[in-house]
């Protein structure tokens, strides 16, 4: 009877295998959407708005990936398409599983000099607008030459939609500042600009940096341009290491960053919310956007946030289709759902995922809303709408990252190499010598107790 049993199985596990990977016909396809974690309306929660007269409105937090599935079945009867959404914690993370792994994206939402490396690679494919529409919602401010588009034979080449843009600001912790320091006035200390991360004064409240080569460096890159007076088109951040006295550049930076070092409490991406929201730390130099998530969920202190002077990175991501794409047109559709607009609050798409992440909408027509302008200002922050879209808050062309030739990438991974060797080495010694001691110890009294026994147990 085992037997038996076990023959019938091993007839059916081929058939059961490929049942199960058979996920897709004609009338039913995948859709693979691979994007940042906590980056899209998931459905999760609402607010309200409230009128002159007192009325109040429910708008949901929509589940956009599952909003798209029955607007594409009603948009196309008799089809169905099936969202599968992962994630990934950065850029080079999804570069990672996009080339090195079997598996097929439809829309992917890098950031600009990812975007930049991926169309030099050939990577992304050229948009088709006729299936976009909506991208003539796209502000042209939030288009970047070398990211949105490329100008080939004289015409403007289209490989991305933005879907969100922001700022780097130092996000600090009012609360704490205040009661380390009687005198503390919040004017002069946004006076410092950058120079606030490299202040021993401040060493002891906890200060925070990137846990990234090209956004830690940048902290130290725009510092050097402003005592530089630095004013070329082409800024410290993008600069080559091929260029005359780039690399001389690279190793400045890195000479401040090692200079920082014994100033910072540790380097950190997602972990910067649960040391902030504490006050385990503060002072952190990180997105807008996410200062508005920590800002919500901080109850016992104030926090703010500044943008330097002497310049900080303005970024944008975007949605691209790769050229791997299996479904490229439903992709476009995609992207076109995820730029259209409704006068109705409760199924303006693009302006409820803005509503949701809290970074900035590139989509003109979700900034003029009044419903978004109402819940950025009441919801956010009474300054949040100054802080994403102020008059020259923005600026791509001399504040935002492009992809690195291979030469300075290489270079800066080498230095960013070097800082953190260095920074493993100050937290790693100490317990190493602590645990070496022990150890040694340890052994000691262990050979103590075993030569009270016959060496012949263990050497016959």
């Amino acid at each position: 009877m085992k037997r038996f049993l076990s023959l019938v199985l091993c007839l059916l596990f081929p058939a059961l295998l490929f049942a199960g990977c058979a996920g897709e016909t004609e009338d039913v396809v995948t859709l693979n959407v691979f994007n940042w974690g906590e980056y899209i309306s998931d459905g999760d929660g609402f607010w309200e708005y409230e009128d002159e007269d007192g009325n109040v409105t429910e708008i949901p937090y929509v589940d956009i990936n599952a909003a798209f599935e029955e607007y594409y079945a009603e948009a196309h009867p008799g089809k169905q398409v099936r969202v599968n959404y992962t994630t990934y914690s950065s850029n080079e993370e999804m570069y990672a599983k996009m080339t090195t792994s079997a598996a097929s994206y439809d829309v992917i939402i890098p950031s600009d000099y990812m975007i930049s490396k991926l169309v030099k690679e050939e990577l992304i494919r050229p948009l088709n607008l006729d299936n976009i529409p909506n991208y003539q919602n796209i502000g042209e401010d939030y288009r970047a030459e070398n990211v949105t588009y490329l100008i080939e034979n004289g015409e403007e080449v289209v490989y991305s939609a933005t879907y969100t843009f922001c700022k780097v600001g130092i996000i600090y912790n009012v609360t704490l500042l205040e009661e380390a320091f009687e005198d503390f006035d919040r004017d002069a200390f946004e006076s410092e600009g950058w120079g606030i991360l490299w202040n021993p004064k401040y060493r002891d409240l906890g200060i925070l940096q990137f846990n990234n080569s090209r956004d830690a460096f940048a902290t130290a890159q725009f510092r050097m341009m402003a005592q530089d007076a630095y004013d070329g088109e082409v800024s410290y951040v993008n600069y080559s290491v091929n260029d005359e006295g780039g690399k001389e550049l690279y190793d400045r930076a890195l000479a401040m960053m090692k200079e920082q070092q014994p100033l910072i409490q540790k380097y950190v991406m997602d972990e910067v919310f649960n040391k902030i929201e504490s006050g385990n730390a503060a002072i952190a130099p990180y997105y807008t956007g996410d200062y508005f998530t920590m800002m919500w969920n901080c109850e016992d202190y104030e926090l703010a946030i500044f943008y330097p002077e002497e310049g900080t990175n303005s970024f944008l991501d975007a949605m691209c289709v790769p050229t791997s794409s299996k479904h490229p047109e439903i992709a476009e559709e995609y992207i076109n759902f995820m730029l259209s607009v409704d006068e109705d609050p409760t199924k303006n798409i693009a302006a409820i995922n803005a509503e949701y992440i809290c970074y900035g909408s590139p989509n003109l027509k979700v900034q003029e809303d009044p419903y978004y302008q109402y819940f950025v200002e009441n919801e956010i922050s009474e300054d949040g709408y100054d802080l994403l879209y102020g008059e020259g808050v923005f600026r791509f062309d001399t504040e935002g990252f492009l992809c690195l030739d291979d030469d300075t990438q290489a270079y800066l991974n080498e230095c960013w190499d070097s800082l953190k060797i260095q920074d493993q080495g100050v937290g790693v010694v100490l317990p190493v010598l602590c645990l070496s001691l022990a150890g040694l110890i340890a052994a000691g009294l262990i050979g103590l107790a075993l030569r009270k026994r016959r060496r012949a147990r263990y050497w016959n």
